[in-house]
């Protein structure tokens, strides 16, 4: 003889029954702890953030006020920078082209210029007062130099040969 299964009673209709009174203590501590826990990550990220603005505060460069040696320092570099911005290459290239070109060779002994006022003056040794014109003459039909002046001339009697020192200004053209 074959056992049949057991009955499935289904009542829906069956009175609720109450959650024990461990089940509600287990739910008001988790609440507690969780909690606990959000109020302790709050002061965590307020902590951080007060650590993460004090090293940002020692972490910037203080702004100071400027002591009169870092002026004349930056007045200094920019002088410099103003200097080494100056196209040089046309004047000198110009400068020895002149010289060659000269019936007579001429000697450059020194070159001055100022960039500021546009000014250069030019200081050269020749034979005979003729080379120094022919020098002088060269250098105004320079695409460089505007209105170059003869300023002085001697005859150098230290010398064995006795050359002719000249000073010559012009202004620059850049």
């Amino acid at each position: 003889m074959r056992k049949l299964p057991a009955r499935v009673r289904l009542d829906f209709v069956a009175p609720v029954h109450r959650a024990p009174l461990w089940g509600a203590a287990l739910c008001i501590a988790g609440l507690a702890a969780a909690a606990a826990v959000g109020f302790a990550f709050a002061r965590q990220l307020a902590e951080r953030g007060r650590l993460e603005t004090a090293l940002a505060a020692t972490a910037q460069p203080r702004q100071r006020a400027p002591t009169p040696e870092s002026l004349k320092s930056a007045a200094e570099a920019k002088s410099i920078e103003r200097e080494l911005g100056v196209p040089w290459s046309p004047l000198l290239a110009e400068l020895e082209a002149a010289a060659h070109d000269s019936t007579e060779t001429v000697s450059l002994l020194r070159v001055e210029p100022d960039p500021s006022k546009r000014i250069v003056r030019i200081t050269a040794e020749v034979r005979e007062l003729p080379a120094a014109l022919d020098y002088l003459e060269r250098l105004q039909n320079s695409a460089v130099l505007r209105h170059p002046m003869l300023e002085s001339h001697e005859r150098r009697k230290d010398d064995p040969q006795h050359p002719l020192r000249i000073k010559v200004s012009a202004e620059w053209r850049t």
